[in-house]
């Protein structure tokens, strides 16, 4: 196997050649395992923030360990839940495991985990302070603006010599960590062609509604907003008349329910604007004509009292599960899952504890260039590229299935109990982690490769190998976006006024809290967002659509 330091001026020149071409949707540390310090993010949850020295010589400093071979000490950043009362506890067997691996026996792991509102700012103060980061995940990141400025080493030769790694993952998902031809992260892999379904209580649904006209609608790959909106509206109105007016809907165009089908066609640039896979044209997610049909029909249904008068200051929590029947509560929600709607339904039956209807939307499956969203690299900067590149590799492939599982789940008989090979039942949540509904817990989709992860208490057997055949599936509509990254810098001011527009005005638009004034609501929304620099966008990033199609 080829040296990934062998690849350092490779690396770089390839990286002054991404410097012209584009970056991606993104999805202060010291070098202990946990911060001296902890604050609370947006979320509620906590998160890490520290201070170390600048001098990254301290930390990648070779010595001698114990065995008398070279010792190692790894920093691997990456977003998440933020430190958590037993990351070092986590970190400490992560570390006593991963010394049994062939070529880590001398290696020592540091967890540096931030929350989403605070990575990228950490990363960015790190860089600037040149502190120690060794493997650099780009979920909340700009990749193509990481790239562009060196901080990653190119993959290539790494990959040409491990055939196993290499075929872990599709092609189509190798492209996302791929620039102007060299590869520079090891994706992220977890269910890319996910099937929303419409769940709704079993009993509400053979009482006031029709589930054959309700597969019908949402199986139409061509349905509109109009038809969705209408057919939704009619099964609520019996239910309420049925079960008294405190039954609710989460309104068409909350952030919580954009998936109805009419949001399935399109491509995500930069986690704000669009492209459709049957247009080329660039546009702002909130302003699209689907949306504005949706906000207006939101806000009707909140004067007819569909939607819960409260819908601004409720959480997403309020949309699911056992507060479907409760007396205020809602009649359906909406989530990802791979399967037959039979064995879907039950899963969430078994989930929320009553029966449910699991009404599958798609109709086929559409693989977006969103599938960017993230993957781990080697930093220029890395002293110990060759190990850094195995950890990412055993967090890939299924000889690491253990140390993968490790750090998602944290300890069994601590954090987690098993109740057969393949399934675990994550112990109860102690209130001491913020937003995070168990003792310890980090995000699998950042990790690694999610198939590889034990299946949560009510999964049904054999869940990861059919989301393993839909990836896979010969007749998936992969979008012709896919690799495409854009690149911000020339517009980043613009994209930060726009965003703080948007912030301003979306949840009220979305939810229909505006009634009969949201019109006037948006036609302010779309002034300010004119004024803040949205053709500038719109015209880059159209620019640069247009180029790479052109290839």
């Amino acid at each position: 196997m080829k040296k990934v330091k062998q690849l350092a001026a490779l690396g770089l020149s390839a990286v002054m050649i991404a410097g012209l071409c584009a970056c991606g949707d993104n999805g202060g540390q010291d070098n202990s395992s946990t911060p001296d310090s902890a604050a609370q993010d947006s979320s509620g949850q906590e998160s890490g923030s520290g201070e170390s020295s600048s001098e990254e010589s301290s930390s990648q400093e070779s010595v001698s360990d114990e065995t008398g071979g070279e010792a190692v000490t790894l920093e691997w950043w990456y977003r998440g839940n933020g430190v958590q009362k037993d990351t070092e506890l986590v970190e400490d067997a992560f570390n006593e495991l991963l010394k049994t691996y062939p070529g880590m026996e001398n290696v020592t792991v540091h967890f540096n985990c931030y929350t989403g509102g605070e990575y990228k700012n950490s990363v960015i103060l790190a860089q600037s302070a040149n502190q120690q980061i060794d493997i650099l995940n780009t979920v909340g990141l700009d990749f193509a603006e990481e790239v562009g400025k060196g901080s990653f080493l190119a993959l290539d030769d790494y990959l040409a010599s491990n055939a196993a790694l290499k075929a872990e993952l599709p092609d189509w998902l190798w492209e996302l960590g791929s620039i102007d031809g060299h590869t520079y992260i090891v994706p992220n892999y977890q269910r890319a062609a996910n099937m929303m379904y419409f769940i709704t209580p079993k009993d509400y649904m053979d009482k006031y509604g029709d589930i054959d006209a309700m597969r019908e609608v949402f199986q139409n790959k061509d349905r509109d907003v109009e038809t969705v909106a209408a057919t939704l509206e009619a099964y609520c109105a019996a239910v309420q008349a049925g079960e008294g007016a405190q039954k609710y809907m989460p309104s068409l165009g909350t952030s919580y329910s954009t998936q109805y089908g009419f949001m399935d066609r399109y491509d995500t640039i930069y986690g704000k604007f669009i492209k459709s896979k049957d247009s080329d044209t660039v546009e702002n997610i909130y302003m699209t004509e689907d949306i504005l049909k949706a906000y207006e029909i939101s806000a009707e249904w909140y004067k007819k009292g569909y939607v819960h008068p409260d819908i601004l200051t409720i959480t997403a929590k309020d949309f699911e599960g056992a507060n479907m029947m409760n007396d205020i509560s809602y009649i359906y929600c909406m989530n990802n899952q791979a399967g037959d709607e039979a064995s879907v339904s039950q899963y969430y039956s078994e989930t929320y504890g009553f029966e449910v209807y699991a009404i599958p939307i798609f109709t086929n499956y559409y693989i977006t260039n969103t599938w960017a969203a993230g993957g781990n690299g080697v930093t220029a900067k890395c002293a110990h590229p060759d190990e850094a590149m195995r950890l990412i590799e055993l967090m890939t492939v299924e000889e690491g299935t253990e140390l993968y599982n490790l750090v998602v789940y944290g300890i069994e008989g601590t954090h987690y109990e098993k109740l057969d090979d393949t399934h675990i039942k994550t112990l109860e949540y102690d209130g001491t982690q913020g937003g995070v509904d168990a003792s310890y817990a980090a995000m699998k989709w950042i990790m690694g490769n999610t198939f590889h992860a034990y299946l949560n208490q009510g999964c049904k057997d054999g869940d990861n190998e059919l989301a393993l055949e839909i990836n896979n599936a010969t007749d998936n509509d992969i979008s012709d976006l896919m690799g495409f990254s854009a690149n911000v810098t020339e517009i980043a001011t613009q994209l930060e006024q726009t965003q703080a527009v948007t912030d301003e005005y979306r949840m009220a638009l979305e939810s229909g809290a505006m009634g009969d004034d949201w019109k006037s609501y948006y036609d302010d929304y779309a002034g300010k967002m004119n004024n803040a620099g949205l053709q500038d966008i719109l015209t880059a990033l159209q620019e640069q659509v247009d180029a790479f199609k052109a290839k």
